[in-house]
C-alpha cells in the first residue's frame, strides 16, 4: 500500500511540475482547476455509493453477494449524474466547450474507478483497489511526460493527455472488477439509501478539499490559482497518507473485537511528526528546485498547509470508526455536523480570501479541519458503547 501510494503521489508532483513549467499562468489555473473540481464533482455525482458499498459488504461478507450486479447497477445509477454536473460545472466557469468535455470525461472514468475500486476495498484487496485509484494520475503523469520530451506538450495536449488517462484507467479498472454471480445474494437496495449519508459526508469533505481552490478561481486570478495549486501539489504528501489510512481502517474496523483509538492515534502521533517536520525544513527548497524559482513567493503557504495535513491524519481515525463502525445514528449525527462545518468552510474561506489572500485560504481550510476533527470525535464519544462490541448489519429494505 505504501509503494503504491508513494509512487502515486510522487508522479503527481510530476504532472503539477511538468504543467507549471510548460504553460503560462493562467493556463496552469484552468488546468488546475479541472484537477481540482474533479473530486467535488466526483463525490456530488457519487451519492455515497462507494463508501456504503464499502460500509455493508464488510458487514455481510463480501463473497456472499453479488458484486458484479451491484457495480452495474451503481455505475447506472452515478454515470449519468457524473455527465451532468462536470456540464454544470463547465456553464458556471464559462469554459470552452472542449475544456467542458474534457472535464465530463475526468469525471466519469472517476466515477468508474471509484465505484469499482469500492467494491475491491470492501472484498479487502486492499494493493489492488489503490492500484486502481492512482491509476489515472500514474498513466497521467506518464503521458505528460512523454509529451514532453518530444516536444509536443502544449495546453490542449495536456488536457487532452489527462482525459485520455483517466478514461483508459477507467476501462482498465472496470476490466478487473469482481465477477462474482450465480447463486449469491443481491446487495439490498437500503445499501443506495444509506449512501445519501455517506453523500452528505462525501461532499463536506470534497468541499474542504476542493472549496479553497474554487473559490480561488473566481474571486482572484488563475495566476494565483496556479500557485495555490502548485504549493499544494508538494504538500498531497498528507493527503495519500490520509487516503491510504482511511483506505485500510475503514474496513478493518469491523473484523476486530475491540478497538484501541490510542494506539491508533500513538501511531498517527509518529507519523505525522516525521512528515511535518521534513515538510517545514525543506519545503522551501523544494518549491524553488521543482518550479525554477517561479513560485518561490507561495512558500509562505506551507505552513498553514502542513498544519492541514496533520489534522487531517487524526481526522483518520473517526471518520473510519463512524464510517464503518457506528450505527446509522452516529452516520446521521456526523452528516449534519459537517454539512454546518462545510457552510463556515465556505464563509471562512471567501471572508479570509478577501483579507489575506492566499495565504488566508490556507488558514481558513486549517482552522475548518480542526472543527471537523472535533466534531468527529465527539460523534465518537456519544457512541463510545459500540467501540467494543462487533457492529450488527441494520436491515432497512426499501
Amino acid at each position: 500500500m505504501f509503494v503504491v501510494v508513494l509512487l502515486g503521489a510522487l508522479l503527481q508532483v510530476v504532472t503539477q511540475t511538468i504543467i507549471a513549467r510548460s504553460l503560462p499562468d493562467t493556463q496552469v489555473g484552468l488546468v488546475s482547476l479541472l484537477l481540482g473540481a474533479l473530486p467535488l464533482l466526483t463525490s456530488l455525482s457519487m451519492l455515497g455509493q462507494d463508501a456504503s458499498t464499502v460500509r455493508f459488504l464488510t458487514r455481510e461478507g463480501a463473497e456472499r453477494y453479488d458484486t458484479s450486479r451491484h457495480i452495474r447497477r451503481t455505475l447506472l445509477l452515478v454515470l449519468p449524474l457524473g455527465a451532468v454536473v462536470s456540464l454544470l460545472g463547465a456553464w458556471y466557469y464559462g469554459l470552452a466547450w472542449w475544456l467542458g468535455v474534457g472535464l465530463l470525461i475526468l469525471v466519469v472514468s472517476q466515477n468508474t474507478v471509484t465505484t469499482v475500486t469500492s467494491a475491491l476495498r470492501a472484498a479487502h484487496r486492499y494493493e489492488m483497489a489503490m492500484t486502481g485509484v492512482r491509476l489515472p494520475a500514474i498513466l497521467s503523469a506518464l503521458v505528460l511526460v512523454a509529451l514532453k520530451l518530444l516536444g509536443l506538450l502544449t495546453y490542449r495536449s495536456a488536457v487532452l493527455a489527462l482525459a485520455a488517462s483517466f478514461a483508459f484507467a477507467a476501462l482498465v479498472v472496470y476490466a478487473r472488477r469482481p465477477t462474482s454471480r450465480s447463486a449469491l445474494s443481491r446487495v439490498p437496495r437500503s445499501v443506495v439509501v444509506e449512501g445519501l449519508f455517506f453523500l452528505g459526508l462525501g461532499i463536506s469533505f470534497s468541499v474542504m478539499v476542493a472549496m479553497d481552490k474554487v473559490i480561488i478561481g473566481k474571486m482572484m486570478s488563475y495566476a494565483d490559482l496556479a500557485v495555490f495549486a502548485s504549493v499544494f501539489a508538494i504538500m498531497r504528501g498528507f493527503d495519500f497518507l490520509f487516503y491510504s489510512i482511511s483506505f485500510v481502517l475503514m474496513p478493518r474496523v469491523n473484523v476486530v473485537e475491540k478497538l484501541d483509538l490510542r494506539l491508533y492515534n500513538l501511531s498517527i502521533t509518529g507519523l505525522a511528526v516525521v512528515v511535518a517536520a521534513l515538510y517545514l525544513l525543506l519545503g522551501d527548497e523544494i518549491v524553488h528546485l521543482l518550479y525554477q524559482g517561479r513560485y518561490d513567493h507561495g512558500a509562505a503557504l506551507i505552513l498553514p498547509f502542513a498544519l492541514s495535513g496533520v489534522v487531517k491524519l487524526f481526522y483518520s481515525v473517526p471518520s473510519s470508526v463512524i464510517g464503518g463502525r457506528l450505527p446509522r445514528r452516529a452516520l446521521r449525527q456526523f452528516m449534519v455536523l459537517n454539512l454546518a462545518g462545510m457552510v463556515v468552510n465556505i464563509g471562512l474561506v471567501v471572508a479570509m480570501v478577501r483579507t489575506a489572500g492566499l495565504v488566508g485560504a490556507a488558514l481558513a481550510t486549517a482552522v475548518a479541519w480542526v472543527l471537523r476533527l472535533a466534531g468527529g470525535y465527539v460523534i465518537v464519544w456519544l457512541n463510545r458503547e459500540h467501540l467494543s462490541e462487533r457492529p450488527a448489519v441494520e436491515q432497512v429494505e426499501v
